[in-house]
Formats: structure tokens, C-alpha cells, sequence
């Protein structure tokens, strides 16, 4: 007893911290009811009026008139940003990094927005208005931001990254974007960048860690290579590019599965090998391909949220119960960016809350 609770104790101060922090945030969340009442709003104003007393009141009270549905996305966005920042900061160390991915994310999606836009010739202001708020992971200066949306072309945007990590992948999708006209190829490198590092951070964690993220990290890197595979045997795309197209790692799934979904002669020979893997209960065939792995993608999600939510944060003194509470939040901003785009749309009710997670 004496010699297991000081092996403990290490574990349990690290972490008081982080735990102090979510107990207090955790109060904050949406309840699945108030999610489902958000739903009946009739117009944009009254759904955000319905979101005053709540921590993204702060955000939507910058949002210059009129309201709309990507105005307030980016809005529930920049709250998640600043609760993810707040839960690393406290985090032990042992932590940061992997709980890094998160702020990661976004990095990435400014990078791919600049791709996106700067393809389409968009101003430099226009694109700085689409950027999230300078997360700082890779990127250690805003200015190289800045810098990135004067660009006048693809290639002088790839430039822009030179010296940094970004360098690699974007030079190698400039090079396929060069060949086929496509911007997918610079997308497609960059994400293979974000789950490479998701990887290594993995992997860097301490074996007892190791088991808490697994719930986490495996559904969404395995879930990416399948998705990605299956994707492009429907579009026939070329084994060679779909080779380079996914990570080299894999947390429960094999090489040699891998390799034999891309040597695969088609989606219905890729499909079969998919059912021989531990994600094959998600992969349920529906009237077309596209409704098959859209739903998969979505049950993929599923599984990792409803973990999230039988994870008992409180008592958890290790990796999983900041990673429970921040794809707790995550959800919660995904449900909301559902609600303020469905009712900006004219969605019905009913139709908003069938797309809702919880």
C-alpha cells in the first residue's frame, strides 16, 4: 500500500492542475437539451441571443453586423482556440505535446485556407479575415502569416515556408499541383504532415499514457488512412500517388494491411480487406460508396465522442481526462457551427438536430 501510493502521488500532482482547470470549464458546457432548443431559433440574431451568459458570449459580442453562419463558426472556433491553450497551459508536460495536436489543427487549416484562397486569386485581406487567430506550434511568427496571404500565386506561397516545417509538403503538392492543375495534392500533404506528427506524439508519450490516447489517436489516424484509401480506389486514383497520400504509421492497423488495400484492384477488392481489420464494424455498406464512408466517417467520430463521455474526468489523473474534456468541447463547437449554418440555411428543426453529436 505504502509503495503504491508514492508510485501514485507523482502522477496524481501532475495533473491537479489541469484537473482544477476542467472542473471549473466542465460547468460551462451546453447540456444536450439546450443544443436540441438552440435548434428551433428562428433566425440568426435570436439563436446568438440564446447564447448570451455562455463562454462564446465574449466572441459573438465582436462579430460586426449582420450575423451569419460563418461569422459565427469562426467565432465558436476562436473559443475552442483559447480553451484549448488554456488546458495546455496547464497541463503537465508529459502532455503538451500531444495535447498540442489540437492547436496543430488549426495551424494546418490556416495554411490550407491560404492554399484555397490564394489559388483563387482572393486579396491579401481577404485572406488575413479567414484566418484563425496565430496559434504558434510550427509557426513562430505571425508575420510569416502575413507574409503567406501577399502571395501572388502558389509558388510564391510555397516560398514564403521555406524555413519551416511546412516546407517539405508543400513543396511536394506544388510539384503534383504543377502536373495536374489541382490544388488536392497540397492539401493532401499537409494533412499527411498533421497525422505523421500525431504519431510521433503519440509515441513519445509514456507507455501508461500510451493506453488512455490510444481511445483517441487510433480511430482518427487509422480512420484518415482507410478513408483516404477507400476514397481514391473509388476514384481509381493511382496506387503510387495513394501510397504517398496517407502516413507511413499506424496504431491498429498493419503494413501489411495497408499494403493490401493498396494493391487492391478496386474499392469492392479494398472494401473486403477493410472488413478483415478492427475497424471493419464501421464500415457498413449502404446504397452507394460515398454514403458508406461518409457514415463510417461519422461512426468513427462516434466512438471516440461517446468515450469522451464515459471517461470519468475527475477521477482520471492521466492523459485522458484533459483529451475527454477538450473532445467534449470540440463536439460542442462542432454542434454549434452545425446549428448556426443549418439555421442560416433555412434548415427545419428537425433536420439541424439529426446532424448533432452528443
Amino acid at each position: 500500500m505504502r509503495s503504491s501510493r508514492k508510485t501514485n502521488l507523482p502522477q496524481t500532482i501532475r495533473y491537479a492542475s489541469v484537473l482544477a482547470k476542467i472542473g471549473a470549464q466542465r460547468s460551462n458546457l451546453l447540456s444536450d437539451t439546450k443544443l436540441k432548443t438552440l435548434a428551433d431559433s428562428k433566425t440568426l440574431p435570436d439563436f446568438a441571443g440564446q447564447l448570451r451568459d455562455t463562454p462564446y458570449q465574449e466572441q459573438i459580442a465582436k462579430i460586426p453586423p449582420p450575423f451569419t453562419g460563418h461569422k459565427l463558426e469562426r467565432a465558436f472556433n476562436e473559443n475552442l482556440i483559447e480553451t484549448c491553450q488554456k488546458i495546455i497551459k496547464y497541463s503537465p508536460k508529459v502532455a503538451k505535446e500531444y495535447l498540442s495536436l489540437y492547436l496543430l489543427r488549426f495551424e494546418v487549416e490556416n495554411i490550407k485556407m491560404l492554399i484555397k484562397l490564394t489559388s483563387t486569386n482572393a486579396s491579401p485581406e481577404q485572406k488575413l479575415a479567414r484566418l484563425y487567430p496565430f496559434v504558434g506550434r510550427y509557426i513562430e511568427k505571425p508575420a510569416l502569416l502575413e507574409d503567406a496571404a501577399k502571395s501572388v500565386d502558389l509558388t510564391h506561397l510555397v516560398e514564403v515556408f521555406k524555413k519551416t516545417v511546412y516546407w517539405q509538403p508543400l513543396n511536394m503538392g506544388l510539384a503534383s499541383y504543377n502536373e495536374s492543375g489541382s490544388t488536392k495534392g497540397l492539401d493532401v500533404f499537409v494533412d499527411v504532415f498533421f497525422y505523421e506528427h500525431l504519431y510521433e506524439a503519440f509515441e513519445r508519450l509514456p507507455k501508461k499514457e500510451k493506453s488512455s490516447a490510444l481511445f483517441y489517436a487510433g480511430p482518427e489516424n487509422d480512420g484518415f488512412v482507410l478513408l483516404t484509401l477507400l476514397r481514391g480506389k473509388n476514384f481509381n486514383y493511382d496506387p503510387n500517388w495513394l501510397r504517398i497520400a496517407v502516413p507511413n504509421n499506424y496504431l491498429r492497423l498493419t503494413k501489411q494491411q495497408v499494403d493490401a488495400i493498396l494493391s487492391a484492384i478496386d474499392f469492392d477488392a479494398a472494401y473486403k480487406i477493410v472488413q478483415e481489420t478492427e475497424y471493419a464494424k464501421y464500415f457498413v455498406k449502404e446504397d452507394t460508396i460515398e454514403d458508406t464512408l461518409t457514415k463510417a466517417e461519422k461512426a468513427l467520430r462516434k466512438t471516440t465522442i461517446d468515450h469522451a463521455y464515459a471517461n470519468k474526468i475527475s477521477i482520471a489523473f492521466n492523459i485522458g481526462m484533459p483529451l475527454a474534456y477538450l473532445t467534449r468541447k470540440e463536439t460542442e463547437v462542432y454542434n454549434l457551427r452545425a446549428l448556426a449554418l443549418g439555421i442560416d440555411g433555412g434548415m427545419v428543426p428537425d433536420v439541424i438536430r439529426a446532424q448533432l453529436f452528443g
